[in-house]
């Protein structure tokens, strides 16, 4: 059994989750944050794509102002092009990382709670998420926090390999063609394609909302 996936995400109104320079913007208030340190902490795992380091550096552990004396989970990078910094956060010694890394493509870090490990990409060239969740199974990892950034995920939303997405929507719009959105890739290419949810729950929280969706048609990985 691959490990339970949950994504999370904060988006505008408008639906976008950065400024239209693509630079961070902060959407979560107070009460999400908690909410996600929460969940941050609840999982064995969390994981984000290169994209994500290299624009927003995120540490990506659990701070103890939300949760007294918290367990770090693991941080998982999927980073291809091997282009995450030497000085990035996430490889700090704060937390073991592991950075999934394409086959021909060789980096390695100073630090020993890093682990670099090589694998297959798939049709479209990422890296094989099957084979990255089989992996992490291996480790220990049951439940895994997926967090960004919008090609990533799009790919776990498209492949089926998702069991909860949160969604925190906060009061004000940022505008912009080209601005980030919660899911970037390459799309549907019909309306047959489409990626169908339930929603199972939404509440206020501070002064936005929390959508809570389950995939439709979630596949499930028995291997």
């Amino acid at each position: 059994m691959r490990p339970r996936v949950i994504l999370n995400c904060a988006m505008s109104a408008d639906g976008k989750v950065a400024l239209p320079s693509r630079r961070q913007l902060r959407i979560s208030c107070d009460e999400d944050m908690a909410r996600v340190h929460k969940l941050r902490s609840e999982c064995d795992a969390v994981l984000v794509g290169v994209e994500t380091v290299l624009s927003d550096n995120p540490k990506l552990t659990v701070s103890e102002h939300y949760v007294p004396h918290p367990r770090q989970p693991l941080r998982v990078v999927l980073d291809g092009s091997c282009r995450t910094p030497p000085d990035s956060l996430v490889v700090n010694a704060a937390a073991r990382t592991v950075l999934f890394t394409r086959q021909e493509c060789h980096t390695s870090f100073p630090q020993d709670t890093v682990e670099v490990v090589s694998g297959p990409v798939d049709a479209d060239g990422l890296l094989d998420l099957s084979w990255v969740l089989s992996e992490l199974s291996r480790r220990g990892i049951r439940q895994i926090l997926v967090e960004g950034g919008g090609t990533v995920l799009w790919s776990f939303l498209r492949q089926g390999l998702v069991d909860v997405l949160f969604v925190y929507v906060g009061p004000l719009v940022v505008g912009g063609a080209q601005t980030p959105t919660l899911a970037s890739g390459q799309g549907v290419a019909s309306a047959s394609e489409v990626v169908r949810l339930n929603v199972r729950n939404v509440s206020r929280l501070g002064p936005g909302v929390l959508l809570e969706y389950h995939p439709v048609n979630g596949k499930k990985d028995e291997s």
